[in-house]
């Protein structure tokens, strides 16, 4: 066999010298490794992750304390509301009370203008009947007394309603005693809301 033929056999046979295995060849779908970042994709690293999933937590937890905080501030304004109401109601009670334990028969309708200040229509309907039938005893035996609240507790107040305990001891003194006479006496006095104001509407003798 000549030497041309064996040259020739051996081009025929051998691979291109471009072709090359399939192992070789870079995956198509990896960027090439000199392209810059932003070239290839960004990808979040793993502390940045971290770190926005933190910044969340801690901006849900703010808002959940925050809530509360608003909550927590409402309750108080409501006790604070209720506790100034049971006050109010405490102190026009109380001042009420001594009005309906004190009298003097000089100056009889004294009591009946001061009761008038604080009570509804309704009672000073009925305070006026009861003072016609007791003022001219009260003119003839020379009665007069003096009452003092000893204690007082607000029983319960309901919207606009509300009732009081009052502990009151009544001074009196007529031509008929030498001495001036104690009584105690217990009252349980119902009061409504007009206004900015608590009336008396009614009063039970214990």
């Amino acid at each position: 066999m000549s030497t041309s033929l064996v040259t020739k056999k051996r081009l025929v046979t051998s691979k291109p010298a471009a072709e090359e295995s399939p192992a070789e060849q870079p995956p198509a779908d990896l960027p090439p490794a000199d392209l810059p970042p932003a070239a290839r994709g960004f990808r979040p690293r793993p502390p940045v992750v971290a770190a926005v999933v933190l910044v969340l937590l801690l901006a849900a937890a703010v808002g959940y304390l925050w809530l509360r905080l608003d909550d927590s501030r409402s309750d108080v304004d409501r006790l604070e509301s209720a506790s100034v109401t049971r006050a109010e109601v405490l102190e026009q009670a109380r001042g009420l009370a001594v009005a309906l334990t004190t009298y003097d028969y000089r100056d009889l309708a004294a009591q009946q203008r001061l009761l008038e200040q604080g009570s509804t229509d309704a009672f000073q309907q009925k305070f006026a009947e009861t003072n016609k039938t007791l003022a001219p005893m009260f003119t003839q035996l020379q009665a007069t007394a003096k009452g003092t609240v000893i204690d007082a507790a607000v029983q319960k107040v309901d919207g606009d309603l509300a009732t009081v305990l009052v502990f009151a001891d009544q001074s009196a003194s007529s031509k008929q005693s030498a001495e001036p006479t104690s009584q105690a006496s217990r009252l349980r006095m119902h009061l409504v809301r007009h206004g900015d104001t608590w009336l008396l509407d009614s009063v039970d003798l214990l």
